[in-house]
């Protein structure tokens, strides 16, 4: 076994806790919903049946708010959340920020470093910080984030913050798993309108053009007009609401309370007609939906006959007896007749 960087170092057991400690504890310590959060990332079969057992006995917080924070790498997403968040903590609601961090290719493994990044945040009362890997998964989630968000409601937090890997294509995901997408945006570089892909703006309800301070700022203010302008031009979404672009930045508090305003804004409109109750029950099931599918290619492929013939047909791959193609329709037709071969 490899020895530590640090020949003192000694790793400390973690604490387990048992469900009635996770009812009792779980809104004040820590530790707990971190330990949570940890089991829902595991794949051990006595994670997922203990946290089961934990959707049972606690219950959701009905009227927090999770926003979703994207942007390209550089533009400032935890520059934001430490600024951002401060307000919200010095304003007395409990914030619990999950940021995601992009995991290897060829390792698997993830730096984890956000919170490093959030100095003003750490150690604060009230806040809730817990990096978590994407583990390759598209979306620019991580594939345990619907379930971190569930149990940070379970914990009684206010505001929930999913700090996205990167803005992209495949940056869709966190659109079904939030209340509020908010795009973060770099002041001038001239391209702007063209290097962002319609899709995402069409999917942000609203568009913060960061680093609005010192030399910068009438170039963020440009920036700003010119979205505003791009946004005139794009019809309102599925729920009546027209994305928005202002300004932010980490440095002052100039901007601080106009963002409370956009928020609030956004959360009366969505409250009007039931729209934030249906468009939470419409991820429910979308989720739902994604969340069978893997549940029924798993259970279907631990079966014994099915797991055979897949190993079989992999190495009629392998040994070039067969393309992927010719395997995938050899496994079309066992599938055709699967009652034949489960028990």
């Amino acid at each position: 076994m490899p020895k530590h960087i640090n020949p003192a170092y000694r790793r400390q057991t973690a604490k387990t806790y048992s469900l009635a400690e996770c009812q009792r504890l779980i809104k004040s310590d820590a530790q707990v919903l971190s330990q949570l959060i940890s089991r829902a990332e595991s794949t051990l079969a006595a994670d997922k049946k203990f946290l089961k057992s934990v959707y049972k006995v606690l219950h959701r917080k009905k009227d927090v708010k999770r926003i979703a924070i994207t942007g390209a790498p550089g533009v400032g997403k935890s520059s934001f959340l430490n600024a951002y968040c401060k307000h919200l903590i010095d304003s007395g609601y409990r914030v619990a920020i999950l940021p995601v961090d992009p995991s290897s290719y060829t390792t698997r493994g993830s730096i984890l470093g956000d919170k490093t990044r959030m100095d003003a945040l750490v150690g604060l009362e009230g806040v809730f910080i817990k990096p978590m890997a994407s583990a390759l998964a598209l979306g620019g989630v991580a594939p345990a984030t619907s379930a971190a968000i569930c149990l940070c409601e379970m914990a009684d937090y206010d505001y929930i913050f999913i700090e996205t890997v990167g803005v992209g294509q495949s940056e869709y995901e966190v659109r079904d798993l939030v209340d509020l997408f908010i795009l973060l945006l770099q002041p001038g570089g001239g391209d702007e309108l063209q290097g962002i892909k319609r899709g995402i703006m069409e999917m942000a309800d609203l568009l913060l053009i960061t680093k609005a301070d010192g030399e910068l700022k009438s170039v963020a203010q440009i920036s700003r007009d010119n979205y505003r302008s791009a946004l005139s031009l794009f019809s309102i979404n599925e729920w009546s609401w027209k994305p928005r672009s202002a300004l932010f930045s980490s440095m002052t508090t100039e901007y601080l309370s106009g963002l409370d305003q956009q928020i609030e804004a956004y959360y009366a409109h969505m409250e009007q007609g039931n729209r934030l109750a249906q468009f939470r029950m419409h991820q429910e099931q979308l989720r739902f939906m994604e969340g069978q599918k893997n549940l029924l290619y798993r259970r279907l492929a631990e079966k014994k006959s099915i797991k055979e013939r897949i190993e079989t047909l992999s190495l009629s791959i392998s040994s070039g007896e067969l393309s992927h193609l010719q395997a995938l329709n050899s496994l079309e037709e066992l599938l055709e007749n699967i009652d034949a071969y489960i028990p």
